[in-house]
């Protein structure tokens, strides 16, 4: 019986350990995220965080994604994000594991600068103007439409937009139909919905002006 009682303790002596030096773990992982600064070098990060899951490149800009669970906030996993230009550091993002698939190479690198102050729930990844450019032709250059919303549908997932970048888009349709149809992927990814009138302007009809407004009317009330 007193064995017993010794390897009961001594199990749950070795689970308490086991957790403890988990949240050391990945508390320490935290700390050393937060020590990254713009202008560190590409060897420096690998020194820091080791080698990213994922890297992508645009130019003479190139992304270094954790997704792995790189560490923990509460019980949410957390992914971490490094963006270099020409070798440096100059942006840095973390945010929660999604829990729904994402493709392992998304096809344009995103800059995350912080979240927009009106609208904090949005992704807070905004295309700048190159890497606009670069996806805009991926979309033009889809021969289908059903092969064009399907690309709109993965970068919406994760990536917002702009008033004027989504006219751009929707100037690809030669129809109202075709715009709303392109209109109702991308309005819950606008980020500034105040400059909706562009939108509604490019419509032909009234009843397609109407439409477009209740859409944007439905992401400036979240």
């Amino acid at each position: 019986m007193k064995q017993l009682v010794k390897n009961v303790c001594g199990a749950l002596a070795l689970c308490v350990l086991a957790s403890g030096c988990g949240s050391l773990f990945t508390a320490s992982n935290k700390t050393t995220v937060s020590n990254l600064r713009p202008g560190m070098t590409q060897a420096q990060v690998q020194g820091m965080l080791g080698s990213p899951d994922y890297k992508r490149f645009d130019g003479g800009m190139e992304q270094w994604e954790y997704r792995s669970y790189y560490y923990t906030q509460g019980n949410q996993p957390v992914n971490v994000i490094v963006d270099f230009n020409d070798g440096k550091v100059v942006a840095l993002n973390s945010f929660d594991t999604p829990q729904y698939p994402t493709p392992p190479v998304p096809p344009v690198v995103a800059v995350c600068p912080p979240a927009h102050p009106d609208y904090p729930n949005r992704h807070a990844m905004v295309l700048n103007e190159r890497q606009f450019d670069t996806f805009f032709k991926r979309v033009k250059d889809e021969p289908f439409d059903d092969d064009r919303l399907e690309l709109l549908k993965e970068e919406t997932d994760r990536t917002d937009f702009t008033c004027a970048q989504c006219v751009r888009l929707l100037r690809l349709n030669t129809f109202d139909d075709e715009r709303l149809q392109m209109l109702r992927i991308l309005a819950p990814a606008i980020i500034d919905p105040e400059n909706g009138k562009m939108i509604i302007d490019l419509m032909d009809f009234p009843s397609s002006e109407a439409e477009a407004r209740k859409l944007l009317r439905s992401v400036a009330d979240r």
